[in-house]
């Protein structure tokens, strides 16, 4: 039996998913206790900001207790004393099988189609694997979630779009830059929303980046790490005028930039096109600004509404993504069923080559060595051709291992007697 015990963002807190966060190293000591308390030996856990699961496979308890000893186990190992059962979800074979699928293909995530989690899929994957901590099950099953995933993001639209403010920024400067004369972009800011600005731009090799904040230090961070130039933050309005793309994304709950300022800049630009990027949460860029000719101001609402267009978009994807992983999750149970099939077919096969290797003893003491070898040739195409016949009709009959009661049954025909 495949199970699963997890927790996420759609069940928990930031505050409680972090108790059961557990770290590679933290993610092997967990094995060790979990075989220890409980017996359950073969697992992989996926842990990350976002979630804790643990997946894993036996056969020792039924599901509710194994669902529950898996999570006091959690507890015990993370020295957790409170109760937070009830924002635990646990799933059995096909419903784990299918949420592992979605997880790997961002149906489940924060974000709807986010790549990240491919990469933390296939490292909690490895760890586990190459710890020696997982049966062929569960490997099986991690690898066909890779396999969903890639295929639901290249057949559908489910990454289409920027999903956050900060993307749809850089997207906009990448949109606008044909229009500009220059490449030159000053942010500022430094925070969560300015780093993952700086991030992107990088990438793109297209602009020459200056960052600014009100803390030198954490500006200095960020310039040292994207190899930016660094302007210190009272040379703000001095200086405004070199760029052609000012992002500002900072929590000062006054304008950093002005119409006043920007007047000025457009002084010392002449009629060169300036773009303002505002999304900070209040205001930092007047709004006015948009008044002055060749200036274009874009306030996080109007990226806010490309955003939430972008994920109506992706979200109209799911329905597509959902028939592929109904697709892969077939081929995964018709594997783990024909696996039942395996004591029926090896007992099957060696009744049938007992039978005839002791039938054929009694012919091999009266003819001759020629007549001795004809029998035997025929005898071994014969119980070949049998063999095949009884595996064929064990796979109709049981519908490929998925009916547990026939296989059994099949099994104990064939190992009941000598005859």
């Amino acid at each position: 039996m495949i199970g699963l015990t997890g927790i996420s963002h759609k069940t928990a807190t930031l505050e409680v998913r972090e108790l059961f966060y557990l770290s590679k190293e933290e993610i092997i000591l967990f094995s060790e206790l979990l075989k220890k308390e409980t017996g359950i030996s073969d697992i992989i856990v996926l842990s990350t900001c976002n979630r804790t699961e643990v997946y894993y496979s036996q056969s020792k308890y039924d599901f509710p207790h194994a669902a529950k000893q898996v999570y006091n186990a959690l507890k015990l190992f993370k020295l957790i004393r409170d109760e937070h059962w009830n924002a635990f979800y646990n799933y059995s074979d096909s419903k784990a099988v299918k949420h592992l699928f979605k997880v790997a293909s961002g149906i489940d995530s924060m974000i709807i189609g986010e790549d990240q989690i491919v990469g933390q899929i296939k490292e909690a994957y490895l760890l586990c694997a190459e710890a020696a901590l997982t049966d062929a099950i569960l490997m099986r099953l991690f690898q066909k979630s890779l396999e969903a995933g890639k295929r639901v993001r290249t057949e559908t639209r489910i990454k289409l779009g920027s999903t956050s403010v900060s993307s749809v920024a850089v997207q906009k400067c990448t949109g606008l830059s044909e229009e500009l004369s220059g490449n030159q972009v000053l942010l500022i800011g430094a925070g969560e929303s300015g780093n993952l600005v700086v991030k992107t731009l990088h990438k793109s090799e297209k602009f020459k980046i200056t960052i600014t904040n009100r803390t030198e230090g954490k500006a200095r961070n960020i310039s040292d790490k994207y190899n930016c130039t660094l302007l210190p933050f009272d040379q703000i309005s001095n200086n405004l005028h070199c760029y052609d793309i000012v992002i500002v994304a900072t929590g000062s709950n006054v304008p950093l930039v002005t119409k006043e300022m920007v007047k000025e800049s457009r002084k010392r630009r002449n009629s060169s096109k300036q773009v303002f990027i505002d999304i900070s949460v209040p205001r930092n860029i007047e709004k006015n600004v948009e008044d002055l000719t060749a200036v274009q101001l874009f306030t996080i609402d109007d990226l806010q509404e490309i955003v939430n267009t972008n994920m109506e978009k992706r979200k109209s994807s799911i329905v597509f993504a959902n028939r592929i992983i109904d697709q892969i999750e077939d081929d995964f149970s018709d594997w783990v069923a024909s696996r039942t099939l395996q004591p029926a077919i090896k007992t099957i096969t060696s009744k049938m080559l007992k039978v005839s290797k002791r039938e054929l003893n009694g012919y091999n003491r009266s003819e001759s060595e020629e007549i001795q070898q004809a029998i035997h040739n025929y005898s071994e195409q014969l119980t070949q051709k049998y063999i095949s016949f009884f595996i064929k009709k064990l796979k109709v009959i049981t519908a490929n291992g998925k009916k547990t009661d026939a296989v059994r049954l099949v099994d104990e025909f064939f190992k009941t007697g000598d005859e």
